[in-house]
């Protein structure tokens, strides 16, 4: 059976994919924090940069021994993240009252997507070599599931919020997106650790998320004349639902792999 590419983290697209989210949900809250910048301009150059980090580290992955170091993957990280941004800044002013704070948001950014690119690549290439040590089908189990979070945290902002205009549900999107990851990182602390059939994980998962998810309303503050509550409840209400998702998720995957069909 085939591997589609974006079940396989080390891929092109996967790569790709893996920058856009990282960029363009950095910037647009930064964007929301300063309250001065466009959304829809910090998508474009988000995108922007994202593309073009990703096509030169990826393009240069073995020259800069990527493949061998977690710490050549954060610094040429950081370095060509400050480098696309700072190419940005010469040839748009969108940048320009804050100029300090998007070269530092974009420097963590770009050592964030560094260090995600070699470790996909190195988890990748753990499984294949066991799957081959084994004579086995490569088998990515729950790792294949990577991009599921964000469309959880969307999905659950989009319903909790109920955007009203582009700029809002782009905002939206992509703070719910953040968060299904966030959600999705806590939630496999406590599903892959814990025993199996025990309720307390999925619960103590939603407990979490209403705490998350009442301080992601702040980020939303903007956008409080279209809401019927305030925008802490609709948080609360989008941080359990996010949490509710990868919690069940999880425990589901959790399961397939104690129980393989």
């Amino acid at each position: 059976m085939s591997i589609g590419p974006l079940k396989r983290r080390s891929s092109w697209p996967s790569s790709f994919v893996t920058g856009l989210i990282g960029w363009n949900g950095f910037f647009i809250i930064l964007a929301v924090i300063l309250g001065d910048v466009s959304t829809g301009k910090v998508l474009i150059f988000g995108s922007l940069a994202a593309t073009a980090q990703v096509l030169i580290l990826r393009l240069l992955f073995f020259v800069l021994r990527m493949d061998r170091s977690m710490l050549a993957g954060g610094v040429w990280g950081g370095i060509t993240g400050a480098i696309v941004v700072i190419f940005e800044m010469q040839i748009t002013s969108l940048f320009a009252s804050h100029a300090v704070a998007w070269l530092l948001n974009a420097i963590y950014i770009g050592v964030a997507v560094g260090l995600f690119l070699v470790y996909f690549y190195r988890d990748d290439r753990k499984i294949e070599n066991e799957a081959s040590e084994k004579v086995a089908a490569v088998d990515y189990g729950r790792d294949a599931h990577w991009l599921e979070p964000f469309f959880f945290g969307a999905v659950a902002y989009i319903v909790a919020f109920v955007p009203s205009s582009l700029d809002s549900a782009a905002v939206i999107l992509v703070v719910g997106a953040v968060s299904g990851v966030v959600a999705a990182g806590v939630s496999h602390f406590f599903i892959f650790r814990t025993p199996r059939g025990s309720t307390v994980p999925v619960f103590l998962c939603i407990l979490i998320g209403v705490i998350q998810g009442a301080l992601s309303g702040l980020l939303l503050r903007r956008f409080e004349g279209d809401l019927f509550f305030s925008p802490l409840i609709h948080g609360t209400i989008a941080g359990s639902l996010t949490y509710l998702m990868t919690a069940v998720r999880g425990r589901a995957l959790a399961a397939k792999e104690i129980s393989p069909v």
